[in-house]
């Protein structure tokens, strides 16, 4: 009894190798060659190389995405942390503090909006109709809560931030910074 045995061998009629065409291997080598070329011009230290690189790969670095810096995080880390809080005084001499929604942990992602928010009003210049909107939002949580607003004050609350490995920030080195201040008026 004669047996035949099946080798993986591949017949004359499906070259594998022979699937991809010219094209295909030269899009996918451009992929691979600017998004190396671009990694390098990001991350590379400042000299004329990395200015025509980064020149050169900006485009597609843009439309991928892939054009983020790491400079928030290193050599220079921020030094300070800014927290926004709304003080309301009151008409019966009371003062309530309204701190923008904040929170720790996982919950921390669905709360950058509201950090961002407040980075916004104190930041950026010629921002009084948001500011001002702002406040009137606070008022009507005041008065939902039961109280007659009076004034609404904006604060940047300035929290050092320890350096790397360093001690931490000494006790009371947070400060206040008032941005806005406007009257309120009964509803």
């Amino acid at each position: 009894m004669a047996t035949t045995l099946e080798t993986d061998t591949p017949s004359e009629d499906s070259d594998e190798t022979g699937s991809m065409t010219p094209g295909k291997r030269l899009a996918i080598s451009a992929f691979v060659v600017l998004t190396l070329l671009g990694m390098l011009a990001t991350t590379a230290p400042r000299s004329e190389i990395k200015a025509g690189l980064f020149e050169l790969t900006q485009p597609y670095l843009l439309a991928t995405g892939l054009d983020q810096s790491w400079g928030v995080f290193a050599p220079s880390p921020p030094r300070t942390t800014n927290d926004v809080v709304a003080r309301v005084d009151r008409a019966d001499g009371g003062v309530g503090v309204y701190p923008l929604e904040g929170s720790n942990g996982v919950a921390e992602y669905w709360d950058y909006r509201w950090r961002k928010y407040g980075e916004q009003l104190w930041k950026k210049r010629g921002a009084e109709r948001e500011r001002t909107a702002f406040a009137g939002y606070i008022a009507d949580q005041d008065r939902a809560a039961g109280h007659e607003p009076v004034r609404v004050t904006l604060l940047r609350i300035v929290h050092v931030n320890a350096p790397p490995g360093g001690p931490p920030p000494a006790a009371g080195s947070d400060r206040e910074i008032s941005f806005f201040s406007t009257p309120v008026g009964r509803r």
